[in-house]
């Protein structure tokens, strides 16, 4: 008798070889992006070495000064040199030296961006679930009451931009009610060795920031996956599950869900690529320290070597957010693998 063929095995080394490609090739794209973001940053205007005396005022130096200055910056040698000395030093965390702070840009992005993954992590990984519950009842019952609150909600959170929601979320809630507090991330009272006072504020801190970037959030996903129910709820083959006598219950959460999830998915993978770009105004109206403001900060000085660094950090996690979303069509719909 022959053996019969292990075709669950066979199914796993399926998944996991799909998965390895798909992270495979943010290789060549990741180091295609550093070569487009070092090849940039030679093409801007004015002298790197003008723009660091100026972020340094009290810094007085002559030629030769200048020259070892260019030396330990590694200006003086060829911009492909420069590059390769570059990457190096990237691939091994090494993001050299702020012009503005003259400290290393590992130590200036790393509580920054903790701040800014908490602000995203405590917004998105609430009002996700929320929105795509609430754009399935609203599909469910068409027409209804709750669908038309939903989608007048959905269209004012879209409309609406960041930056007034959080000026009135601060003028209603903060100033007239005083229930929360106008910026910052902590205060400055609070005991650190007192976990539940420390976590507790913290949470009061982020109430406003994250119902401002919540509230697109919940608005598009809702709206994109009432859209997408909608249609998959007409297709023939829902009719022929119903036809067969399944509940509704398995209609809609086992053979609609499935089939809707993959452009609701693509939506989530968007947003989790862009954990510091889409933060930017509102972590400025409320004054928290996160990589979107360390950005726009470093822009406004020409610190060329921090801007970089945040470049090439925001562009690998919308890679991973990429590829994680690739990994999860894969589940959703086993077709995407072949």
């Amino acid at each position: 008798m022959g053996c019969r063929p292990d075709i669950k095995s066979g199914k796993d080394r399926t998944v996991t070889a799909y998965i390895i490609r798909r992270f495979m090739i943010l290789i060549p794209t990741f180091f295609g992006i550093t070569i487009i973001v070092f090849l940039l940053i030679q093409l801007a205007p004015g002298n790197i070495i003008d723009f660091y005396l100026s972020a340094n005022p009290d810094v007085e130096v002559d030629q030769a000064q200048l020259q070892a200055l260019e030396h330990r910056l590694g200006l003086d040698k060829p911009v492909y040199i420069q590059y390769l000395i570059w990457l190096k030093n990237l691939l091994s965390f090494n993001f050299g030296y702020s012009f503005s702070t003259n400290r290393s840009i590992a130590q200036d992005i790393a509580p920054r961006l903790l701040a800014s993954l908490t602000l995203f992590l405590f917004s998105h990984m609430i009002g996700w679930p929320i929105a795509i519950l609430i754009g399935i009842f609203s599909a469910i019952k068409p027409n209804s009451f709750w669908d038309h609150i939903s989608r007048a909600v959905g269209l004012a959170g879209i409309s609406m931009p960041a930056y007034w929601v959080g000026l009135m979320l601060i003028l209603i809630f903060a100033v007239w009610l005083r229930w929360f507090p106008t910026s910052g991330m902590v205060s400055t009272s609070v005991e650190f060795h007192n976990v539940f006072q420390y976590f507790g504020n913290r949470v009061w801190y982020l109430v406003l920031p994250s119902m401002t970037i919540a509230l697109r959030s919940v608005a598009t996903t809702m709206r994109v996956t009432r859209a997408e129910m909608l249609e998959v709820l007409g297709k023939d083959y829902i009719t022929a599950a119903r036809a067969k006598g399944l509940s509704e219950q398995i209609v809609y959460w086992k053979h609609a869900l499935r089939n809707a999830l993959l452009p609701v998915v693509t939506l989530i993978g968007l947003g989790m690529g862009g954990i510091l770009s889409g933060a930017v105004l509102t972590e400025t109206v409320f004054a928290w320290p996160g990589v979107g403001r360390y950005f726009v900060h470093s822009i406004h000085v020409r610190d060329y070597p921090a801007v970089m660094a945040v470049v090439v950090i925001a562009s690998l996690m919308v890679l991973l957010a990429n590829a994680i979303t690739d990994v999860v069509y894969s589940f959703i719909d086993p077709r995407v693998r072949y």
